[in-house]
């Protein structure tokens, strides 16, 4: 066998024909779709307006910024003007990348269940023989990975529901679901944040605190240089560790509460300082005149300053309760999380408790999704119920006559105004149920198979799971996440339109069971 010197030399090909793969399936089904709602590529147009629009002004204003403190020419008069982003026009510059591609991305990152700087969808997006030929015949170049997170997440979440409803309305026209059957469940999405402790988060957020401040000269404000407080750091860093490492038996909580109070004899400390010292910076902030891109940076930072600093107190509050008088602190005021404040502790039946995120997940009779929900927090599931029949019924036009829950959902007030929408079977599982429900109507056949249906939407949830990353999450905060989870839902709908079409070219019916 001869060994080339040059293997990777470019070789040119008259044709190149798509790969039968599962990506080129699913690309498939990501171009019926925008070929059957065109209007979806104006919603995003208008979203990279608005996103291009802001940092033109952004651009502008310091522009202004600068002439304001340029000497003008004698007999000139120079005249600032406030920008408003929404008053501008974006005029011809660089080619921006296609809302085709920037669509596409979006449910390409959905179906990868991670973002393009992940390995793995980095990888894809650079050897997909199936994206090179669609990228071709669009006629652009594969954008860059920031590029693409950076459109992409310009994308707003009220347009990825009009992507819901196109797809809700593309099943309906091919008469693939009839929609008259609702199963609904909630599940957890695990943040992208660690499982919280008191000592460590009282050590990251006084690091973030230092880091930030430390760098804060970039934006021409003095910088937070405490040596007293960088050495308290490293030795509260030291007694972390040994909370961490504390070993088990009967000594185990006199050992913890001597080394938490000697953590929080030096966060007290630290805290003081950095009150003082993030009290200055918002004084030398007021005081600032940099250009006003710059000064959103610094507004931002010294924010993120402020922020940290009460929370370092608010967890030494809640610290003292808990360690030192064995009291209980109130969920509403823990710190859960350094990095995204809108995570909430995710308690769920039997299962291990998470940092994160409670979605509600709505599934057809034949599997596709019709809507998905993300409240705060640990929200109750049976205030969600009503919320979510009527998202189902404006989505696909259509009441369902079958609604499928667990007893999380369980109250009179739900089952009354279920009815009062004119559901027919109002199936809600476990002994909540069963006390809410006639015993004709729950011994009936109907009512039998509502509940036999259950295990389909736990059936969804894991292939949310497991196939698309619907467990856990890159993104932060609520909105943020929101907009992951619905990427990660649109394109579970589509591997399911190209199921069902597949299932249909091999047995001729119209229609798939669930």
């Amino acid at each position: 066998m001869h060994i080339p010197s040059a293997p990777f030399t470019a070789i040119p090909m008259l044709f190149l024909s798509v790969p039968d793969s599962d990506l080129a399936t699913f690309l498939s089904e990501v171009h019926q779709l925008i070929q059957s709602a065109p209007g979806l590529l104006q919603l995003v147009d208008a979203d990279l307006d608005v996103h291009g629009k802001a940092k033109k002004a952004q651009r502008l204003a310091d522009a202004e910024w600068l002439k304001a403190r340029t000497a003008a020419l004698p007999g000139c008069d120079c005249e600032v003007i406030e920008i408003e982003p929404a008053s501008l026009t974006l005029s011809q510059g660089r080619p921006r990348t296609p809302a085709y591609v920037v669509l596409t991305a979006l449910f390409l990152r959905g179906y990868f269940g991670a973002g393009f700087k992940a390995c793995d969808s980095s990888t894809m997006l650079r050897e997909s023989m199936s994206l090179q030929i669609l990228l071709s015949n669009v006629g652009v170049a594969m954008p860059g990975r920031s590029t693409l997170t950076e459109l992409v997440n310009a994308v707003t979440n009220a347009t990825r529901e009009r992507v819901l409803d196109a797809q809700v309305a593309y099943v309906i026209g091919q008469k693939w679901d009839d929609f008259k059957t609702m199963l609904l469940d909630s599940t957890h999405a695990e943040g992208n944040t660690e499982w919280p402790t008191d000592s460590h988060t009282l050590v990251a957020l006084i690091e973030r605190v230092l880091r930030i401040g430390g760098s804060l000269p970039r934006l021409q404000l003095p910088a937070i240089n405490c040596l007293a407080a960088h050495n308290h750091l490293a030795a509260m860093t030291s007694l972390d560790k040994q909370i961490g490492f504390a070993p088990r038996g009967k000594k185990r909580e006199m050992t913890l509460r001597q080394l938490y109070k000697k953590l929080l004899w030096r966060a007290r400390r630290v805290q003081t300082l950095l009150h003082e010292a993030v009290s200055n910076t918002e004084e030398a902030l007021f005081a600032l005149e940099i250009l006003p891109s710059l000064q959103a940076m610094a507004t931002r930072a010294v924010a993120r300053l402020r922020e940290d600093t009460d929370a370092v107190a608010q967890v030494i509050v809640n610290c003292r309760t808990r360690v030192m008088y064995g009291a209980k602190v109130p969920l509403a005021d823990k710190v859960l999380s350094t990095s995204d404040p809108d995570a909430g502790f995710i308690a769920k039946g039997q299962r291990e408790p998470v940092i994160g995120y409670k979605p509600q997940v709505a599934r057809s009779g034949d599997g596709f999704i019709t809507a998905l929900m993300l409240p705060q927090g640990n929200a109750a599931d049976s205030r969600q119920l009503i919320p979510m029949i009527d998202a189902v019924s404006r989505r696909t036009r259509v009441v369902p006559t079958i609604v499928s829950v667990d007893d999380g959902y369980a109250s009179q007030a739900n089952v009354d105004a279920a009815r009062a929408r004119s559901i027919q079977v109002i199936s809600i599982n476990g002994a909540k149920g069963r006390a809410l429900t006639a015993k004709a109507d729950w011994d009936s056949e109907a009512y039998v198979d509502a509940r036999n249906k259950r295990s389909a939407i736990e059936s969804l949830l894991f292939t949310l799971k497991q196939g698309f990353g619907f467990g856990e999450v890159a993104r932060r905060g609520l909105t943020a996440v929101h907009g992951e989870l619905l990427e990660k839902a649109l394109a579970y709908n589509l591997c399911r339109m190209a199921t069902v079409r597949r299932t249909i070219a091999n047995t001729g019916t119209v229609r798939v069971a669930a």
